[in-house]
């Protein structure tokens, strides 16, 4: 069986860089042993690489500069990045979204995972369905 190709935004992420317990915790895992390919890109990366640095997230979570650079080499390694060569105008009301759909069609994903409602209220985008957390996490752990 072909592995899942997987989008996941950049607010999902973020409680994946620093989970406690549950499907954020689960998701880093899954990230971490390769269980589905997680598709980024180089324009995902960097808006992931600002928001990471943002006071109030340092404040909240109370990273390590190691803690940051671990999760970042380990998205980096486990990663296929896309070229940033498939652009789009979807999402009028939040056009940073934009990128999310433009990495998933590059690489011909299966899924975006998010929680953004933007996003979620496509439900699907040209073959790739745009899910939850939860969703997308039993998903995976089905194979």
């Amino acid at each position: 069986m072909p592995i899942i190709k997987a989008v996941i935004d950049t607010s999902v992420m973020l409680s994946v860089a620093f989970p406690k317990a549950g499907l954020a915790k689960e998701l880093r895992n899954m990230i971490a042993d390769g269980a589905f390919t997680l598709v980024t890109s180089k324009e995902i990366m960097a808006e992931l690489y600002r928001i990471i640095h943002y006071p109030r997230i340092l404040k909240q979570f109370k990273p390590s500069k190691e803690d940051i650079d671990d999760f970042i080499g380990m998205v980096m390694e486990k990663s296929l990045i896309t070229r940033g060569s498939y652009s789009m105008q979807k999402i009028a009301e939040d056009p940073s979204d934009d990128m999310f759909l433009s990495c998933a069609m590059e690489a011909n994903a299966d899924y975006i995972v998010s929680r953004d409602p933007h996003l979620r209220n496509l439900k699907h985008f040209h073959g790739v369905k745009i899910i939850d957390v939860k969703a997308f996490v039993e998903r995976v752990r089905k194979g």
